[in-house]
């Protein structure tokens, strides 16, 4: 071969790596822009109508075609991983299934209808996620966009208060880049989980991962959300305990028996004496009104109890089901404030149940990490716990256009395809063939 050959072959080389390098950022840029979409960030902000929150902007809803083409284009580009995934997940096929096929008993065929179409998207972008990338590469990449999150809610409550900071109600509550100081709360709280998952993953980035934990932990205290401040608490609780477990196998032992001796005393506690208990976290007996909700919301279910009202419509019509559960409790209520309550309205008990069982698998699954995992088990047991919980006070479950979804979908899809274990410093093995002995003399 003569020089000059060897040269062109050489520059060719030179160019697609660089085109390659180009598509990846890209590429890269598309994913940032998606969660960051998924996550309502500034859009729902600055396209609100504080003096008519039921208004919804022409605008704000056409925003999201794009968003849709970016997911369906992202997804042709990873398909067969994809439909491996798919394949390995049918209960969360048949759930988004049951919230589509409620069309034809839905109280409102189309609205549900066109919100199942936005779900099917929404969870296509949790598949797409789990198919592109690998434990650390998700949590990376999650935990890159909530710290711009964090700058950009924090930029806009000390440049912009008049838009950053709740000037009326809840006057002084940060709700940065969001609507209402409950959502920034809840985003933040799960920005600390993914930061500190993140460190884990990667301690040689340990000063911007902390970094941004901390930040996102002072939003979740200017928010002033309790529930947030709650999660958040667990969440760092909950890293502690799993380091503690993975790093001194020694201490496993009074470590279990520690937390059950924890979680029992606190139950107990909260039976004997619930409004001492709640108000240490400056609750009452009522959850600030979500307990009447509920109650409010047993004859409904009760109207309707196999296959509920049809997906995303039960709040929609003021004179419908929810007009008496708004009369009895003197207040527009928005949503059931609980994932479990909202998902029997919708699909009612047949879509519980599904999902029911689909999350305890999940559930089962992520602890099944401790024995063959990586460092991803930080990122799976703590997703699940923080997904859980937010469910029993947030309509986060099977929720269109929702980033809790996308990343409670990423997550189990990756764990019902049995992922390879992600390590930092060593050879990753299929999860079937991965030993506790793996791990027990890594320092993590």
């Amino acid at each position: 071969m003569s020089a000059a050959s060897t040269y062109n072959q050489l520059a060719l080389q030179q160019r697609n790596q660089v085109l390659f390098s180009a598509l990846r950022g890209l590429e890269n840029l598309f994913f940032f822009f998606l969660i960051f979409m998924f996550s309502t960030a500034l859009v729902a902000l600055f396209l609100t109508d504080f003096d008519n929150m039921e208004y919804e902007s022409p605008l704000a809803r056409a925003l999201w075609y794009p968003v849709y083409l970016f997911v369906l284009v992202l997804a042709l580009r990873c398909l067969p991983q994809l439909l491996r995934l798919v394949a390995f997940n049918p209960l969360l096929i048949f759930c988004v299934l049951i919230c589509g096929l409620s069309y034809f008993w839905s109280v409102d065929p189309e609205i549900s209808m066109r919100r199942s179409i936005a779900l099917l998207i929404t969870t296509l972008f949790g598949l797409v996620l789990a198919a592109r990338y690998d434990w650390s590469g998700l949590v990376q990449r999650l935990a890159a966009c909530f710290w711009v999150m964090a700058i950009v809610s924090i930029l806009i409550a000390v440049l912009l208060p008049e838009y950053g900071v709740h000037q009326r109600i809840f006057e002084g509550a940060w709700r940065g880049a969001w609507v209402q100081k409950n959502y920034m709360g809840g985003i933040m709280a799960k920005g600390v989980i993914v930061m500190l998952c993140a460190f884990a993953m990667r301690p040689d980035r340990a000063i911007f991962w902390l970094t941004g934990a901390a930040m996102c932990f002072l939003l979740v205290l200017m928010s002033t959300s309790k529930t947030a401040l709650l999660v958040a608490l667990i969440g760092i609780s909950g890293f502690t305990a799993l380091r503690i477990y993975r790093r001194y196998t020694v201490l496993r032992f009074p470590l279990i028996l520690a937390m059950f001796v924890a979680i029992g005393g606190l139950i107990g506690m909260l039976v004997i004496a619930p409004e001492f208990m709640l108000g240490l976290i400056g609750k009452e007996v009522t959850l600030t009104g979500r307990t009447d909700i509920w109650t409010g919301l047993i004859a409904s279910i009760q109207q309707k109890p196999l296959l509920g009202y049809g997906y995303g419509v039960y709040w929609l019509d003021p004179l419908g089901a929810s007009y008496y559960v708004r009369l009895s409790l003197e207040w527009g209520v928005p949503s059931a404030h609980n994932g479990w309550l909202e998902t029997w309205l919708s699909i009612g008990a047949v879509g519980v149940a599904a999902f029911g069982i689909f999350f305890i698998l999940t559930v089962i699954l992520a602890f099944d990490r401790l024995r063959k995992g990586g460092t991803e088990t930080y990122w799976v047991i703590l997703s699940t716990i923080m997904f859980f919980a937010f469910s029993m006070s947030e309509s986060t479950i099977l929720q269109q256009n929702d980033l809790s979804w996308v990343m409670f979908v990423a997550t189990s899809a990756k764990l019902f395809a049995f992922e390879k274990p992600f390590w930092r410093d060593r050879v990753r093995v299929p999860y079937f063939l991965a030993r506790r002995t793996d791990y027990q003399a890594l320092p993590i």
